[in-house]
């Protein structure tokens, strides 16, 4: 079973009142939101692991582009989406909700053909990260070059 994955977390939105980010992310993660039945997504986040063969097509196929987490995060509760975005299409990977800390993994993830797939435990380290630091996927301030 595989163990302990290292990775980094980058909020993709910016601005307090109204974020924003780049139109791609943000229109993938609209669609996302609609299609998981959430009436709003106030925060998107992209994981960049360490071992950068993590989640990627195998050779000759078509490249998946990155890891993201999309959700809502209200007062007492959130809700997170683990996905990975690659052009239009996507690959649902997991969805935390938080006071229960309940975690759904998907079968379309079990069955996507990568070159090297989080473990049920990674997914479960993601989670636990992303909920003992959620300051790490609110929007930041302004926009950073």
């Amino acid at each position: 079973m595989k163990g302990t994955i290292k990775f980094e977390i980058e909020s993709l939105l910016f601005g307090i009142e109204n974020p924003k980010g780049k139109i791609e992310q943000v229109l993938f993660a609209r669609k996302m939101a609609e299609y998981e039945g959430m009436p709003n997504c106030n925060r998107l986040a992209q994981l960049i692991f360490n071992d950068r063969t993590v989640n990627k097509a195998l050779a000759g196929a078509v490249p998946l582009d990155e890891t993201l987490v999309l959700g809502y995060e209200g007062w007492n509760d959130s809700i997170l989406h683990l996905s990975i975005r690659s052009g239009r299409n996507a690959v649902r990977i997991a969805t935390g909700r938080f006071p229960g800390l309940d975690i759904e993994m998907y079968k379309d993830y079990k069955e996507a053909i990568l070159l090297n797939k989080l473990s049920e435990k990674q997914i479960e380290e993601i989670f636990n990260e992303l909920w003992n630091n959620m300051d790490l996927i609110q929007p930041k301030p302004k926009f950073y070059v």
